[in-house]
């Protein structure tokens, strides 16, 4: 019998469903407003409405290898079959559902960052950071992108004039793997900015001794190689 009114699932794509165990002490939702046009092969430009912006969802908890007081329910599964499960699909071709009974939460998502780690807590037990995107089933719509004259211009594609900023205040939320995400478009290029900013990290939590680059707090100044 569940300890909380709150119960976090993920229904797979292949008709399964999954319950996690112990539910996160912080669940961390952010959201905006961003059109976005984009070029699909075969059908022209398409332009995607998106107002609001996707939801994105980030939490942290354990996959615990037994039974404790912080375990909603007994009888779960291996913490590796939980880590297994969530590989599978997070390079998927279709969402996974996510939803969280007691609240409006039951959205479709695609799964952007899993990581993990053994040897925090108790043998066997596996920690977590997920990052969940809002995926969102549009209609595209093809426009007519031919010439409307009988002479066809010579596009010249427009120089990429943005720069990679050289610092970045961390927000709520965020990991050196989102970031190296965001900045180099490869999660596992978080190395480069953990090397440049070690030092002020240790500082700052002796924990990332051992634990490099995972433990960066809201306010830090982060340099950007």
């Amino acid at each position: 019998m569940s300890k909380s009114v709150y119960e976090f699932w993920f229904a797979w794509p292949d008709g399964t469903k999954s319950r996690l165990p112990v539910l996160p002490s912080e669940l961390n939702i952010s959201n905006g407003s961003q059109n976005e046009s984009v070029n699909i092969a075969g059908l022209g430009e398409v332009t995607i409405i998106q107002d609001p912006a996707a939801k994105t969802i980030s939490f942290s908890s354990i996959f615990p290898a037994r039974y404790s007081s912080i375990c909603e329910f007994r009888n779960f599964s291996k913490p590796w079959d939980y880590v297994n499960k969530i590989n599978k699909f997070k390079n998927n071709e279709k969402p996974s559902r996510f939803l969280i009974t007691g609240t409006p939460i039951n959205i479709y998502v695609t799964i952007e960052e899993f990581v993990y780690r053994e040897g925090e807590g108790d043998i066997g037990d596996i920690y977590y950071d997920i990052q969940l995107k809002e995926f969102r089933f549009v209609t595209v719509r093809k426009v007519d992108t031919r010439p409307k004259s009988s002479t066809v211009a010579t596009a010249t594609k427009r120089p990429n004039t943005q720069t990679k900023p050289k610092t970045y205040t961390v927000k709520k939320g965020d990991t050196l793997w989102a970031l190296a995400r965001k900045f180099y478009s490869d999660s596992s290029q978080f190395k480069k900015l953990w090397e440049v900013n070690k030092d002020m990290l240790i500082k700052r939590d002796k924990r990332n001794i051992k634990q490099p680059g995972h433990w960066i707090y809201p306010g830090q100044v982060l340099k950007i190689p």
